[in-house]
């Protein structure tokens, strides 16, 4: 009966110290990736040293930056994958999440905003819906019902863009590398009677803000 005390303060002093320790290791931490990262570089140099972090890779900077400078101002675009890179995706391969917040204040769009959070449990779902039912890598469904869903889900989709005045698609492979040769931008044309998304040539768009149908 005497010794139970002792065994509670015992543990209740085991608990305090490792509650003392876990903050102190994590200011060690962040102290040596300040030092190594940031500590007297410029916002650039910082950028550069943090390559882990999607948003600030050399290339994906580049491109939103050149992008943002060749729409017109009031554009509305898509961002879409078209391709799953990565079997086992995760929040690095988020991409449509950081073009939405960097391209503002154009209008970006996703398919199926309601999947489109990016967390753990919406963001397989949002995969699904592109790829899958939306079958935006164009790789085609089986059966016959999946066909005329998938027919129908994207007559919708597009009468949605076409309401909210969406004329550029900018298409990407979900893969946690970011490469301007893997991106495809399209453009929406009408030509008499026909109309439809049009391939544009990206290199030549990000140059000089030229429409050059591939």
């Amino acid at each position: 009966m005497s010794q139970a005390p002792a065994r509670g303060l015992t543990g209740a002093l085991i608990v305090t110290l490792v509650l003392s320790i876990a903050p102190l290791s994590f200011a060690v931490q962040y102290a040596r990736s300040y030092f190594r990262d940031r500590a007297g570089k410029s916002i650039e140099g910082q950028e550069l040293a943090m390559r882990g972090v999607p948003w600030f890779k050399p290339e994906y900077k580049n491109v939103v930056r050149r992008l943002a400078q060749a729409l017109p101002p009031d554009a509305g675009i898509l961002i879409e994958p078209n391709a799953l890179f990565d079997s086992n995706p995760g929040g690095r391969t988020r991409w449509f999440l950081y073009l939405s917040n960097d391209l503002y204040p154009h209008r970006v769009y996703v398919h199926g905003p309601k999947w489109a959070s990016g967390t753990l449990v919406d963001y397989p779902e949002w995969i699904r819906l592109n790829l899958d039912e939306l079958d935006t890598d164009g790789s085609g469904l089986a059966d016959l019902g999946a066909i005329l869903h998938r027919e129908d889900a994207q007559r919708a989709a597009t009468a949605a863009l076409r309401e909210r005045g969406v004329d550029w698609k900018l298409s990407y492979p979900i893969s946690t590398r970011f490469r301007v040769k893997d991106l495809a931008l399209s453009q929406w044309q009408t030509k008499g009677d026909s109309e439809g998304w049009v391939r544009i040539d990206l290199d030549a768009f990000l140059k000089s803000g030229e429409v050059r149908v591939l």
